[in-house]
């Protein structure tokens, strides 16, 4: 397999968002999917109790976001992230945003449940798994792979691992879906600024 990964472009600012998609879906529109966080009685809670996401760029870190509310929403400080394992709400939307699209993925061979025998890639220094998916699975209660892509060059994402939030590149009638769809936090992505800040995942 080519790795669409090999030459990825940088910044002074070192990774921008559209370095997490395969490099031929870079020109696509982007936005950034933020995955709800949990509580400890470990509900989904999402990014837009505690922001208002039409005032944000794509690059908040989730981390600004508990100091601005800690003062008067101290229970903020209580919330973790997914590590994108995605709750019920959130896998029926990205299945719906796969929809019958054939994909490739890579998840990170540090995920117990990643098999070693498949093909391996590396991105960002980690070594990946490749295998086939399908929105079939996209399951509640499991953690969704680093990254993915179509053949056809509508649609994709990626992030980083253990992630908050996603990356998600796709052909404008599709992301326009994606973006208006209310099961998710989305923030248009800039690519000529925006970057994807570390998860608090990790």
């Amino acid at each position: 397999m080519t790795n669409p990964f090999a030459v990825v472009p940088r910044s002074d600012h070192g990774l921008h968002a559209r370095d997490f998609i395969a490099a031929p879906h870079r020109r696509l529109p982007m936005v950034r999917v933020l995955l709800p966080m949990r509580d400890d009685a470990d509900r989904a809670v999402r990014w837009s109790e505690y922001v208002t996401l039409e005032d944000e760029l794509a690059s908040l870190d989730w981390r600004e976001v508990v100091e601005r509310s800690a003062t008067h929403r101290p229970r903020i400080r209580d919330l973790v992230s997914c590590r994108g394992v995605i709750d019920a709400q959130t896998t029926a939307a990205l299945g719906d945003a796969v929809g019958d699209l054939e994909l490739t993925a890579l998840r990170w061979t540090g995920y117990e449940m990643s098999a070693k025998s498949e093909p391996t890639i590396r991105v960002f220094g980690n070594e990946f798994a490749s295998a086939d998916f399908r929105r079939g699975d996209v399951r509640p209660g499991e953690r969704l792979p680093e990254f993915v892509w179509d053949a056809a060059g509508v649609f994709a994402w990626g992030t980083h691992l253990y992630p908050d939030s996603l990356i998600v590149a796709a052909e404008i009638t599709r992301l326009r879906r994606i973006h208006a769809d209310p099961r998710l936090d989305t923030i248009t992505v800039r690519v000529d600024r925006d970057a994807l800040p570390p998860s608090a995942g990790d």
